[in-house]
């Protein structure tokens, strides 16, 4: 039996997040045939619109004793194989966030099954989508407009589409790119995203709400930001967002000398 612990609930743990210890969770108990059970009222939230986590529990077995906690530092120390092989048998309790791509590489088909939902199929136009990103707790979040500005400087499009979540932040580039016209997108969240995954060309943002986006989009090129500050930093063992595995990721070093 697999639990999400209680701290999924909260909506400080955003949707990106919540999607990656889902998936991480899901993947070991659909392996192992468990029941999972995710938190009652589990939230996310944009702007002011708070709604349910929109995934829940699935059945299985339950196991009642020979319990296993599983938090970050663990899945830090184990690769999912291991990790997998060290849950048979147990009631097994899934803490933090396990925010590394490699944890979910080789089950990502399965999961785009389990996110249906949130993907809509490419719409088919010649378009391009920037996502933006500055939290009010970590302003580290926010990219150089220089990093928008060069990957567009050299491409060819009709629409630019402008994805956001604090659009006063954003000013400064928003006047750079004004010359194409930019489509600016506020829907709520879920809308938001299914939107974002139905363009052609996604330049990324940091961030695990971007990361899902472009992974379960079906774009055909990603631009996404390496960088040595920030969430995404190079340095942070626990927060791994680089997909190394596809050819329509084109990796961009941002903010990084000697490279």
């Amino acid at each position: 039996m697999i639990r999400i612990s209680k701290e999924f609930q909260g909506y400080n743990r955003n949707l990106g997040n919540k999607l990656f210890t889902y998936a991480f969770s899901r993947i070991i108990a659909e392996t192992l045939g468990y029941k999972m059970e995710v938190p009652k009222n589990s939230l996310i939230q944009r702007k002011n619109d708070v709604i349910n986590f929109p995934f829940g529990g699935i059945n299985g077995i339950e196991i009642k004793n020979n319990e296993i906690w599983i938090n970050d530092g663990f899945s830090l120390s184990n690769d999912i194989q291991e990790i997998i092989e060290k849950c048979k048998n147990k009631r097994v309790n899934i803490g933090g966030y396990h925010l590394r791509y490699e944890l979910i590489k080789n089950h990502k088909d399965q999961i785009k099954k389990w996110y249906g939902s949130l993907i809509s199929e490419q719409d088919g136009k010649n378009d391009v989508l920037i996502m933006l990103r500055d939290s009010r707790i970590d302003h580290t979040f926010k990219l150089p407009d220089e990093y928008y500005e060069n990957i567009l400087r050299n491409l060819e499009f009709d629409n630019l589409y402008v994805s956001y979540d604090h659009k006063e932040r954003h000013e400064t580039l928003l006047n750079k790119i004004s010359k194409y016209n930019p489509i600016l997108i506020d829907l709520p969240i879920l809308e938001l995203f299914k939107f974002n995954t139905s363009k052609k060309t996604i330049i990324a943002a940091q961030g695990t709400f971007s990361f899902w986006v472009c992974l379960l989009s079906n774009s055909e090129k990603i631009y996404w930001p390496i960088t040595n500050i920030g969430p995404n930093r190079l340095d942070d063992v626990y927060v791994k967002l680089k997909v190394d595995d596809e050819e329509r990721y084109k990796h961009i070093n941002v903010n990084i000398k000697n490279e």
